[in-house]
């Protein structure tokens, strides 16, 4: 992945997924943000309703907005929450960066990937959109680093004063505590948290909020649920543990439109002979297919949108944990697969979660325009531009900012 995009570039550092870095982002990942979850889940409630009446205001009319640009505005403001706090989430500034970054830096990766290896460096500062990610690396520079000078100022202040210090549940107090002291980047590591979350639930929460609307029989049975669920148990992880038909819908959206038919990219790192006797020499790269998503002997009818498939197989003896969002198998790679599955995953899956209870409680959707196509470019695909959905102001049947 470092090598695809160029991390050993000024701009794209924030890839960089070097042994110290690495160890740093899985352990907020997995100590910090997996572990919180649940502190998390209703703070992040009360950003998506702060996010979902900015974006898509109270009109009871019918509106237009395209689908792509508005997720993104949402998943950013719920990441942002999650990996800064309250505070800098609400920063519009911060807001615009995490988005303009998330999209430019992978258009001008793949720009550069079209020029010779030798060439990259020279392209990268002539390019007008290269520049445009060193720029806006500088500008979250320049907000971030007050920031965290403010708290490290902050911490001092009251440990000289013997008093308790606050509990910070962010991305910056638990890469502070990863690193143990060794040097790392903040404001890169903060660039690079919120590259790779913005883009991947972006589109899965892009593509099935636009199956949805284009399934509108759908979204009642997900209201009943979500209603019910969130009556009895508030905003808790256990009540969006709970929403089955919720999982299984997000899931089947996954099936139905991975962000890419190509996963699990690696390079040989030695001479490896597969049980065929394939031999694949080191430095070779190789890829996963993932057809099997599609394969009828698989997941019977595959063309069908069908968001019972993952709550059936859930409900058979001995398949809960294989079937749902979360989990990975060679069936289903949506996620990745095996040691390397992808370790954001589970904040992922509870905020698009959180997202969608506030979307179908509290507004009706349709596409605006049919037939909705995704964009491809290459092996991946998005929700592009061109996808429009149109929405209305509902009654939800539960006061989600009173749970």
């Amino acid at each position: 992945m470092a090598a695809e995009f160029h991390s050993h570039l000024p701009g794209f550092a924030s890839i960089n997924l070097e042994e110290e870095r690495w160890r740093i982002q899985l352990a907020v990942l997995k100590r910090g943000l997996t572990q919180n979850l649940g502190v998390l889940t209703s703070s992040l409630s009360s950003e998506a309703s702060f996010a979902t009446e900015l974006i898509f205001g109270s009109n009871n009319e019918w509106q237009e907005t395209a689908a792509n640009e508005a997720v993104l505005d949402l998943v950013a403001r719920l990441s942002c929450h999650a990996f800064v706090g309250p505070e800098l989430c609400r920063n519009e500034a911060w807001v615009r960066i995490t988005k303009d970054y998330a999209t430019i830096t992978f258009a001008s990766a793949g720009k550069l990937n079209i020029f010779p290896y030798a060439m990259r460096p020279l392209v990268n500062w002539l390019d007008s959109g290269c520049r445009r990610v060193r720029a806006l690396v500088s500008e979250a520079r320049d907000i971030l680093a007050p920031a965290f000078e403010k708290r490290r100022l902050t911490k001092q202040v009251i440990k000289a004063s013997d008093l308790s210090p606050p509990v910070l549940n962010d991305t910056i107090e638990w890469a502070e505590e990863a690193s143990q002291g060794r040097y790392y980047d903040p404001v890169e590591f903060q660039l690079g948290m919120t590259l790779v979350a913005l883009h991947t639930t972006t589109n899965l929460l892009g593509v099935t909020l636009m199956l949805l609307a284009e399934n509108p029989q759908f979204i009642e049975p997900l209201r009943e649920e979500m209603s019910s669920i969130l009556r009895d148990e508030g905003w808790s992880k256990t009540a969006l543990y709970n929403m089955k038909l919720l999982d299984s819908a997000i899931k089947e959206a996954q099936r139905m439109c991975p962000p890419d038919i190509l996963n699990l990219r690696r390079i040989a790192t030695a001479n490896i002979t597969l049980p065929d006797g394939t031999l694949i020499r080191k430095g070779e790269r190789t890829v996963v297919v993932c057809d099997q998503m599609m394969d009828p002997e698989v997941y019977p009818d595959p063309e069908t949108f069908d968001i019972y498939r993952f709550k059936r197989m859930r409900d058979e003896a001995g398949a809960d944990s294989k079937a749902q969002l979360v989990s990975v198998s060679p069936e289903h790679v949506g996620f990745g697969y095996g040691a390397a599955a992808c370790p954001g995953r589970f904040l992922a899956a509870n905020e698009i979660k959180i997202a969608l209870c506030h979307l179908l409680l509290k507004y009706d959707w349709k596409v605006a325009k049919r037939p909705y196509k995704r964009l491809v470019i290459g092996t991946s695909s998005f929700v592009g531009p061109e996808a429009m959905i149109s929405f209305r102001r509902r009654k939800e049947e539960v006061d989600l900012e009173a749970l």
